[in-house]
């Protein structure tokens, strides 16, 4: 028999639940620190412990049936869990401000609930905690530039692979919503000094890879865009296919220096080909974020920053000209 989902949860419905059952497994916490005070001061037992309240919350998940109150009861016990086995193995592996361990530990433990929690917040919230830890885990390792293409990668294959999960949509469309709300926090942030490729004691990577990084998320851009052309019938032949391309190869050149671009409208351009308006919208507030955090936060000059964002408009306002005029005119446009 096909798993069970709450996909008919609207999705507002579901943030609410998820920030309900934060905020009751941070008392849920709090309660076991102050009253079961010899779990926390061990470091085995904390570990031990957080990972039965995750086993139990599996099972209650199992027999809630679809029961909103015994689902958030379970998110909270296994939020919970989690934290508490977080604190146990930060706590038992001496510096880890500076070693990647605990964050790989995290992402493969996440990678795992993801697949096996069935509840659609859950398995979201896991895949958001994971690509973080991921993220975090590759900037203490020195390649904090492979994070937010790797993630890019990730998913593009879950949103272009969409219309084929069938029967394991229950996984993949909650994993792809939690590894692009993560790739949006990592690129919307690295502005900041909290940023996921500038984690604390993470090794600095030279300017080079920066830029290998970089053009990792701009290749995945271009190649979805050039995907979704061939779903739409265009061909190599036609010479609007290479103008196309080259339109949106110039649009990531332009904004090198300001990659969070690129990143945002590729979230905005695989919403866009779902469908998904609440993709699109969320791609096009975190492009909001990122330049007006760009335009005053970075450190370069006011007319630095300005041209880069001016070029960058001016290269948009050009692509469109092009399409509209040469690539899909409005004869062919409209039929």
């Amino acid at each position: 028999m096909p798993e069970r989902t709450d996909t008919t949860t609207p999705w507002y419905v579901r943030v609410m639940l998820g920030s309900a059952g934060l905020i009751a497994a941070l008392f849920l916490l709090g309660f076991v620190g102050i009253g079961l005070m010899f779990i926390v001061q061990s470091r085995t037992l904390s570990m031990g412990v957080g990972l039965a309240a995750v086993a139990a919350a599996f099972a209650l998940f199992r027999a809630a049936d679809h029961k909103d109150f015994a689902a958030m009861f379970a998110l909270a016990i296994s939020l919970a869990g989690q934290l508490l086995f977080a604190y146990g193995l930060f706590d038992r592996l001496v510096g880890f401000r500076t070693s990647a361990v605990p964050f790989w530990v995290i992402a493969a433990l996440q990678t795992v609930l993801v697949v096996v929690m069935p509840n659609t917040i859950h398995r979201t919230l896991s895949a958001y905690a994971g690509g973080l830890a991921f993220a975090y885990a590759c900037g203490l390792s020195g390649a904090g530039f492979l994070a937010a293409g790797a993630i890019a990668t990730a998913i593009a294959a879950l949103w272009l692979q969409e219309a084929r999960f069938g029967s394991r949509q229950a996984v993949a469309m909650p994993m792809a919503y939690g590894l692009t709300l993560a790739f949006l926090q990592i690129e919307v942030t690295s502005l900041f000094w909290w940023s996921m490729p500038a984690a604390p004691g993470a090794p600095v990577a030279a300017g080079a890879w920066t830029w290998v990084g970089t053009a990792l998320t701009d290749a995945v851009f271009v190649v979805t865009a050039g995907i979704l052309l061939l779903r739409a019938g265009w061909t190599l032949r036609q010479p609007r296919t290479p103008m196309a391309l080259r339109a949106i190869v110039a649009l990531c050149v332009v904004s090198l220096p300001a990659p969070g671009i690129v990143a945002c409208l590729l979230v905005v351009l695989l919403g866009f080909s779902n469908g998904n308006r609440l993709l699109v919208g969320a791609g096009i507030v975190a492009l909001g974020f990122y330049m007006g955090g760009y335009y005053y936060l970075l450190h370069a000059t006011l007319l630095e920053k300005s041209v880069v964002l001016l070029v960058t408009g001016l290269v948009l306002l050009g692509a469109r000209w092009v399409i509209l005029r040469h690539v899909m005119p409005r004869e062919h446009a409209d039929a």
